[in-house]
C-alpha cells in the first residue's frame, strides 16, 4: 500500500514537471544556428539593442535573425571570453588576460587579472579580477588598495547601494564606504559570495554553497535553497532566479518562496548554466556551458515601447567613414567635391520580430514609403548642404524618432565663390596688364609722335621766326623810301611817327621771336602798326578795324605771335590791292574754350587773287606756314579761306580760324 502511494505521487510529479516544461516554452540556438560555440559565458544588450553572447570562440551580436561574431581575426587578442558590459557606443570586455574595449570597429586592449565582473558605478567602471579591484582610466588600469584579504582574493560581484560598496570575493563579503579612498572596510561575512542584488534597500546575496543571504542593517539572513555551486542570481519579473553551473535554476518569489525549478529535467538539455539576462523586451535569455542559449520569448506585446533606431554604416564612395562615430556626431561632415556617392545603413532591433521592422528615409525632402530596406544609396547628389534622415516601425506600429545626419558636399573649386572672383581678379588684372601695355605702347608711338611733331612745330617755328625776322624786303624798301620822302619834303612831324612806328614794329617783331605766345593786346598794337605803316606805303587807301568780343580782357589772352599777320599781308598785296576804298576787318571772340579770328576784305576774292599771283611770294609762304601752325595747335578742321559771295558777286574774301583759349592764370 505505502509503495502504491510512492506510484502515485511519483506519476503526479511527471505530469506536474510536464505541464511546467510545456508552459515555459524555451527556445535553443546553438553552433546549428549560427552560434560560434556552444558554451557562452556571459549575456547582455547594448544601448540599440542588440543581443551580445560571450563564449569561449569570441563575442558575437544578435538582432534576433543574424549572427555576426568577433574573435582574434576581427581584433580580439583572446577568444576566450569571461565578461561583458556596455558602455555610451561601445562594449567593454573582460578576459582572463584582458580587458577589451570595442567602439565601432575597433578594439583597444589593457592586460589584467582574470576579469569576473564589470561594474558602472557613476561615472566609474571597476573590474572584479582574480586578484583584487582594478579601476578603469582612460588609457590604463589602476589596482585600487584596500586591505589585503581584498587585494589578493577573486572578486565575483561589485555592487553599490546609493552609500557603500558591497564586495563579494571568494571568501567573504565586504561593505566599504569608499572604494578609492576606504575609510570603513567592514566584512559581514565569510563565504564563497557569488554575486549581488541591491533591493528594496536589502543586500541580497548568493553563496556558491551556502544559499541566499540577505543583508538588512549589517545583519545576515539566510534563504536555504537546495541548488548548489550557485553562480549567480538575478531579478527578473519580480522573481528571483538562482543559476547554478551544475543544478539548473531555481526561482523563488520576492518572499523567496519557491516557485520553480528549471532544468534538465523539465525544459532544457543541461544544468549548467552560466547566466540569466532579461532583455528590454521582457524575454528571458539562459547561458549554458555546453547546449548554447535559451530564449523565452515574451508573447505580450508592449505598445509602449519606443524603438531605437541608429546608423550601422556610412559610406563615402564605397569606403566606409571611420574618423567619427555615425550615432553621436552633431557636427556637419564635409566631403570633398567629387565625391558626391554616399550609402547609409541603419538598424532598428526587435528581437523577437527582426523581419517585420520598416524604414523609410528623406534627404531634405519627404519621407519614402515604409520598406523592410535597411540601407540607401545615394548617387551623384550635387553640391550643398544635406541632412539624410531615417525612421524605423516596429511589428507593434510605434515609431521611433528620426535619427539625423549632416553631410555638405563641398563645390569644385571653379565654382566656388573665392576661386571666380579670383578668377576675375586675374581677368582684371590680366585685362589691366594688356590695357597697361597697349596704352604703354600707345603712348611710345604718341611721344615719338610728340617728339616728331615737336620737332616739325620747333622747324615751323623756326621757320616763323626766320619769316618774322625776314620781313618783306619789298615792305622795307617802301617803309625806308618813304622816309626818305618825308625827310626830303621837310615833314618832320611825320618822319618822326613813321620812324617810331617802324622801330616799334621791328622791336616788337625781335621780342616776339623767341617766345611762344604773347597777349592779345601786344599782338593787336603790332598789328596796328604794321598796318598803319602798309596805309602809309599803300598806293591806295584803305581802312582797318580790329574788334574784340572776348569774356576775358585781351591782356590776359595768350596767342601765338605773328599769326594774324600773314593774312592781313595777304589781303594788302593781293585782295584789295587795286581797289579803291578797300577795307581790312580783324575780329577776335571767344566761344566755348576756343579762341576764334577772323580777317575779312572787301577785295577781288581769293580764286582771283591766286589767278593773280605770278609766283609764291613772302606772303605766300608765310600763310602756308601759318595754316601748319594753327592745325598743329588744335586737332578738330580749325581754319577755312572763303570767298565772300552777296548776289552772286565775290565781295571779297573771309579767313576764319580758331585756336584753343589760353589765359595768362
Amino acid at each position: 500500500m505505502k509503495f502504491l502511494k510512492y506510484i502515485i505521487y511519483f506519476f503526479f510529479l511527471l505530469k506536474a514537471t510536464s505541464l511546467i516544461a510545456q508552459n515555459e516554452n524555451f527556445k535553443n540556438y546553438t553552433s546549428e544556428d549560427g552560434l560560434p560555440s556552444n558554451s557562452i559565458t556571459d549575456i547582455i544588450q547594448d544601448n540599440l539593442g542588440y543581443i551580445w553572447f560571450a563564449s569561449n570562440k569570441g563575442i558575437t551580436q544578435f538582432d534576433g535573425n543574424n549572427y555576426i561574431t568577433f574573435s582574434r581575426k576581427e581584433g580580439l587578442k583572446t577568444n576566450y571570453i569571461t565578461k561583458l558590459a556596455t558602455i555610451d557606443n561601445g562594449l567593454l570586455i573582460g578576459s582572463p588576460k584582458s580587458l577589451f574595449i570595442k567602439q565601432l570597429t575597433n578594439f583597444q586592449s589593457f592586460e589584467s587579472k582574470k576579469i569576473n565582473c564589470i561594474s558602472k558605478i557613476g561615472n566609474h567602471i571597476f573590474l572584479g579580477t582574480k586578484k583584487g579591484i582594478y579601476r578603469l582610466r582612460d588609457d590604463f588600469l589602476s589596482p585600487l588598495r584596500t586591505n589585503f584579504q581584498i587585494d589578493l582574493t577573486s572578486i565575483n560581484d561589485i555592487q553599490f547601494d546609493g552609500e557603500f560598496y558591497w564586495v563579494a570575493t571568494q571568501k567573504a563579503l565586504w561593505k566599504i564606504d569608499n572604494l578609492l579612498k576606504p575609510k570603513l572596510l567592514k566584512r559581514i561575512d565569510l563565504a564563497n559570495y557569488t554575486a549581488i542584488i541591491i533591493h528594496n534597500k536589502q543586500v541580497i546575496t548568493s553563496t556558491f554553497n551556502s544559499g541566499i543571504k540577505v543583508i538588512v542593517d549589517d545583519t545576515i539572513k539566510t534563504i536555504h535553497s537546495t541548488t548548489k555551486k550557485i553562480k549567480g542570481i538575478k531579478k527578473i519579473k519580480n522573481q528571483f532566479w538562482i543559476y547554478s553551473n551544475s543544478n539548473g535554476i531555481e526561482v523563488l518569489d520576492l518572499n523567496f518562496s519557491f516557485i520553480k525549478k528549471i532544468n534538465k529535467y523539465n525544459t532544457l538539455k543541461t544544468n549548467a548554466i552560466t547566466a540569466v539576462f532579461q532583455d528590454s523586451q521582457h524575454n528571458i535569455w539562459i547561458a549554458t556551458n555546453d547546449k548554447g542559449i535559451y530564449k523565452q520569448e515574451n508573447k505580450v506585446q508592449e505598445k509602449s515601447m519606443t524603438p531605437l533606431i541608429s546608423f550601422e554604416d556610412i559610406e563615402v564612395v564605397y569606403k566606409t567613414i571611420d574618423s567619427i562615430n555615425f550615432n553621436s556626431y552633431k557636427g556637419i561632415l564635409q566631403i570633398p567635391p567629387g565625391k558626391n556617392h554616399l550609402a547609409f545603413t541603419y538598424k532598428s532591433i526587435d528581437i523577437n520580430n527582426p523581419k517585420k521592422v520598416l524604414y523609410r528615409y528623406k534627404l531634405n525632402g519627404n519621407f519614402s514609403p515604409w520598406s523592410n530596406n535597411n540601407s540607401v544609396n545615394l548617387a551623384n547628389l550635387k553640391s550643398g548642404n544635406y541632412t539624410f534622415s531615417v525612421q524605423s516601425k516596429l511589428a507593434n506600429k510605434q515609431e521611433s524618432k528620426p535619427i539625423h545626419f549632416q553631410f555638405f558636399i563641398d563645390k569644385p573649386f571653379y565654382k566656388k565663390n573665392l576661386f571666380q572672383w579670383l578668377a576675375i581678379c586675374f581677368l582684371l588684372l590680366l585685362g589691366g596688364f594688356i590695357t597697361y601695355k597697349y596704352i604703354k605702347k600707345i603712348r611710345r608711338i604718341n611721344k615719338e609722335n610728340i617728339k616728331k611733331l615737336e620737332i616739325k612745330n620747333h622747324l615751323l617755328s623756326l621757320e616763323q621766326k626766320a619769316l618774322q625776322l625776314q620781313m618783306n624786303p619789298h615792305f622795307i624798301f617802301n617803309v625806308l623810301n618813304g622816309i626818305k620822302a618825308l625827310g626830303n619834303s621837310g615833314k618832320l612831324d611825320d618822319l618822326n611817327t613813321t620812324i617810331n612806328k617802324f622801330s616799334n614794329l621791328l622791336r616788337s617783331i625781335l621780342n616776339t621771336s623767341r617766345k611762344e605766345e604773347v597777349n592779345l593786346s601786344d599782338e593787336i598794337a603790332t598789328l596796328k602798326n604794321y598796318i598803319s605803316l602798309e596805309q602809309q606805303m599803300s598806293s591806295n587807301l584803305f581802312t582797318y578795324d580790329i574788334q574784340t568780343q572776348l569774356t576775358y580782357d585781351a591782356e590776359e589772352v595768350l596767342i601765338p605771335p605773328m599769326l594774324i599777320q600773314p593774312f592781313i599781308e595777304n589781303s594788302i598785296k593781293h585782295g584789295i590791292k587795286n581797289i579803291n576804298k578797300g577795307k581790312i576787318t580783324v575780329k577776335f571772340y571767344d566761344i566755348k574754350n576756343h579762341l576764334h579770328c577772323e580777317i575779312i576784305d572787301n577785295g577781288v576774292g581769293v580764286h582771283q587773287s591766286q589767278k593773280n599771283k605770278k609766283t609764291n611770294d613772302h606772303a605766300s609762304l608765310a600763310i602756308k606756314v601759318t595754316k601748319e601752325r594753327i592745325k598743329n595747335l588744335t586737332s578738330n578742321i580749325s581754319i577755312k579761306i572763303n570767298e565772300v559771295i552777296e548776289n552772286d558777286t565775290v565781295k571779297g574774301t573771309k579767313v576764319w580760324f580758331k585756336i584753343p583759349l589760353k589765359t595768362d592764370f
